[in-house]
């Protein structure tokens, strides 16, 4: 009776434990899925984001070359 219940408790923990591991592969798929369809262009931060685009004032030195950098780098 002892080796019965052995046999049980060791296949309810090998079942928990393939159960979660599937869910956890499960997850990770589903995650790459769920963020790939959720995504989308952004050309300006969003309202209230502490950086705002000026469009009025002119590039500064630094920017500049950051964009060239940028730039010839594609």
């Amino acid at each position: 009776m002892a080796f019965a219940r052995r046999v049980l408790r060791f296949t309810r923990a090998l079942a928990t434990t393939v159960w979660q591991s599937l869910v956890a592969v499960g997850a990770v798929q589903l995650a790459g899925e769920t963020a790939r369809a959720d995504t989308r262009l952004v050309d300006v931060p969003p309202p209230g984001h502490p950086e705002r685009l000026r469009p009025d004032l002119p590039l500064t030195a630094l920017e500049r070359a950051l964009l060239k950098d940028i730039d010839s780098a594609r």
